[in-house]
Formats: C-alpha cells, sequence, structure tokens
C-alpha cells in the first residue's frame, strides 16, 4: 500500500506542469516505448530525486538509438536526422535487449537510458557526475560513479575521460565527453546512462527515465 502511495504520488508530480523547464521541453509517458522495441516498465518512481542532469548543458534528447533513425531497427536515414534531435524525449528502459533484468515485463532488456547531447558532433558534449561519490571503475568508454548512498550511476559510450579510479567528485563535476565507443563497432552518438541501486531485492538496475526528467526539468531555476 504505503509503495502504490509512493507511485500514485510521484505520478502526479511528474505530469504537473513543471516550472522551469527548458523551453519546448515535453517527453512521452514512462514506460512507453518507441514501436515494436519491447514493453516497457510503466514505474514512475523517481530513484534517485537529487540527481543532477547528467550532461553538462541542454538541450538533451532521451530516445532510442536502436530504434531511432539512422540505428539498426530505425528505419534507414541518418542518426543525424531532426527527428532524433527534438522532443518529446521517449523511455527505452526495458528495450528488447537479452540482459537479464528482473524489473523489466520481459525478464530481459536495455539495461538504462539513452539520451543524446546537443548536437550530433561526437567528442565534443561533456558528461557530468550526477551526484557525488566516488569513480569506482573506468573502462574503455565507461565511467561508473559510486554515490554516497545506494545508488551508482554508469556512463557509457565516452571519451576523453577526465577522472580517475578512486578521485571523489561532486555533482556536475566533468568526467568525460559523449561519444560513439562500443568496443570495435562504433554505436550512435550518445550517453547511456544506468541507475544500479540496492532495493530491497537487492542490486538491481532500476528505471532512470523519470528521474532524468526530473533532473532535466531542475536544469532552469
Amino acid at each position: 500500500m504505503k509503495r502504490l502511495l509512493t507511485l500514485i504520488i510521484c505520478v502526479a508530480a511528474l505530469w504537473a506542469p513543471a516550472i522551469g523547464s527548458p523551453p519546448g521541453f515535453t517527453f512521452r509517458p514512462v514506460g512507453e516505448l518507441a514501436p515494436e522495441s519491447g514493453q516497457g516498465a510503466v514505474d514512475a518512481t523517481v530513484y534517485l530525486p537529487d540527481m543532477r542532469f547528467p550532461l553538462g548543458n541542454d538541450p538533451a534528447f532521451a530516445n532510442s538509438q536502436v530504434w531511432g533513425k539512422g540505428g539498426q531497427h530505425g528505419g534507414g536515414g541518418s542518426q543525424c536526422d531532426a527527428t532524433n534531435y527534438s522532443y518529446p524525449w521517449r523511455d527505452n528502459f526495458c528495450e528488447k535487449r537479452s540482459w537479464v533484468m528482473p524489473l523489466c515485463p520481459s525478464g530481459t532488456g536495455h539495461q538504462g537510458q539513452d539520451i543524446r547531447p546537443a548536437t550530433c558532433k561526437k567528442d565534443l558534449h561533456w558528461a557530468v557526475a550526477a551526484i557525488d561519490g566516488s569513480i569506482s571503475k573506468i573502462g574503455s568508454y565507461s565511467v561508473y560513479l559510486m554515490g554516497d548512498g545506494n545508488t551508482r550511476v554508469d556512463y557509457l559510450h565516452m571519451s576523453s575521460v577526465q577522472v580517475s579510479v578512486g578521485q571523489r567528485v561532486t555533482r556536475g563535476t566533468r568526467l568525460g565527453k559523449v561519444s560513439n565507443i562500443f568496443n570495435d563497432t562504433p554505436t550512435t552518438i550518445h550517453l547511456h546512462l544506468n541507475l544500479f541501486q540496492n532495493t530491497e531485492e537487492g542490486w538491481l538496475y532500476v528505471p532512470p527515465y523519470t528521474s532524468l526528467v526530473a533532473a532535466y526539468q531542475a536544469l532552469r531555476p
């Protein structure tokens, strides 16, 4: 009952008009994925209410990379198509993937949210720390930020990484630049962001969409 009440409050808050939202900002409902891309998680919980938006500047555009223009199932065209760089945002947590994901309706899916930066240019736009914490891991194209609480924030497809393992960072610290690095095969230009959180069921990837919406709305006072 308590979780249901929290969910109702979060939904109401999410859909209320946002004072100071970036001009023109709109977003599709939580859990509504691109057509044919799978079934989303209809969970409006803001899992990280104190989150700083993870890109250094706006605008930014949360949407599918695989089912967007220029993506594998996007129907052709260029990843730089204007439709990919326009509102509304669209959730893509739980999009069709093979990774085990207990919070997704199918039990498998995309672990986080893809976000395109302001322009279709790689190695230009900064990704920044969403929370205070310490850098716990750096991969060939990834940075993992462990918060002081129960959340780890993962940043993927990064270049020009500016931090080191063990370094303390605060909200807004520059971590690296948004790129298209993905092992030996480039992906589209975007930041993939995960929220990995210690829940009642243990450590799980939780839906980041509503936390990102709230953080984006707070970019401008």
